[in-house]
């Protein structure tokens, strides 16, 4: 599965982005690198896989076992100094989803083994500084952006401790200062005893910080759908930890261990920040948003051809696109029908009754994000607005 999830990844972020190189880091595993060499095959540039000096065919496809073999051959081990130099020589990080606190634990674990000088994460921040590199984070990794992952706790998708279950031993590459002693529990699927050990390594790594690369918190996955399996839990939780202006203020816990109590380090970086009034963007699937340090830049929603810009509060649904056509060269829009046709498209909850749903307008209002009540030439349609009615 990690190979399949890496080899998948490098080749579809390659095409995608027309890349000429790319370097994939799992943390808990190693670090793959291609670059593009000539021709290409169903649509996907030809790549070779570079290990040192030398270089391979990169492998169209995992089917076969020597495939497999030459792929994980070609990953090299993780050092603090080959984080640096891969960071050094590309342009753009891309951080991708997955489970946030399996991700923040690694990266700061991986980033305090450098005890020289700095570690990934610093040196990241550095070059985001000087313009030297742009950061993307989608899921996870826009979580992992902010100050700290707290969002984490209330998106309510990630499992707190699966990663310190014995039977992942296998399967992972621990850094220097850990072993599989000192990492894993002794009993597997004892939930109290798995999350208080990652509560011990979440506290030793100082890890329930992000990258901080913006002032600012996300909150991926919005769903306003007004349906029991999506609002309650994603709307609702956002809404009930923002204020009005949708500032980050989370009064009440949603991380607990034992006794159903909230970890007293958990409880104090909760009202830390609550203090800071830090903005909370809501993004739901298939939206995004540019941000500096400062501030909100601009706000990008997916367009459908002859039917406008998706509003803000509106969930993405799947397109199918196996053969990349809504990416050709020139394509700005999704082709008529991609949105509306899916039978799970449907407007976000913007009632005053049930879930009431328009709590959300006042937050985009502060927030600086399009908002699906603001009707400029007095018109509205409940999944579109025009893109005049976009700016900011």
């Amino acid at each position: 599965q990690r190979a399949a999830l890496a080899h998948a990844c490098m080749r579809s972020m390659v095409r995608f982005y027309k890349l000429d190189r790319i370097v994939c880091w799992d943390l808990s595993w190693g670090i793959w690198e291609a670059e593009v060499d000539d021709g290409e095959e169903d649509g996907y540039p030809c790549m070779k896989l570079l290990k040192n000096d030398d270089s391979v065919p990169f492998p169209t496809s995992l089917d076969k076992d020597d495939d497999v073999s030459t792929f994980y051959d070609c990953c090299q081990p993780i050092s603090s100094e080959l984080l640096a130099k891969s960071l050094k020589s590309v342009l753009g990080y891309y951080l991708v989803g997955g489970n946030t606190y399996t991700m923040s634990l690694f990266h700061h674990m991986w980033d305090q083994q450098e005890k020289e000088g700095k570690g990934h994460m610093q040196l990241l921040r550095d070059l985001l500084s000087k313009n030297e590199l742009f950061y993307m984070g989608h899921s996870a990794g826009a979580i992992m952006s902010g100050p700290n992952i707290l969002t984490a706790t209330f998106k309510g998708i990630d499992a707190f401790s699966v990663v310190t279950q014995p039977y992942n031993a296998p399967f992972m590459k621990l850094p220097p200062s850990e072993s599989a002693e000192t990492f894993f529990t002794e009993d597997k699927n004892n939930l109290v005893q798995s999350r208080t050990q990652m509560l011990k390594l979440m506290k030793k790594y100082d890890a329930w910080k992000g990258y901080h690369v913006v002032e600012a918190m996300t909150f991926p996955h919005y769903d306003a759908r007004p349906r029991f399996a999506s609002f309650p839990q994603s709307a609702e939780t956002y809404l009930r930890a923002t204020d009005d202006r949708g500032n980050f203020e989370q009064v009440s816990a949603s991380l607990f261990v034992e006794n159903r109590e909230e970890p007293q380090d958990v409880t104090t970086l909760r009202e830390e920040t609550n203090s800071k009034q830090l903005p909370c963007y809501p993004i739901a699937n298939g939206h995004a948003l540019l941000l500096s340090y400062k501030g909100l830049k601009e706000a990008l929603s997916p367009e459908e051809e002859f039917s406008g810009l998706l509003h803000w509060d509106c969930y993405m649904p799947y397109v199918p696109d196996q053969d990349y056509k809504q990416f050709v060269d020139g394509r700005t829009s999704y082709t008529m029908g991609s949105i509306t046709k899916d039978k799970d498209t449907m407007p976000g909850d913007r009632t005053l009754t049930t879930y009431n749903g328009a709590r959300i307008f006042s937050r985009l209002n502060f927030l600086g994000l399009p908002n699906p009540n603001r009707d400029i030439d007095g018109s509205h349609h409940p999944l579109f607005h025009s893109s005049e009615t976009n700016q900011l």
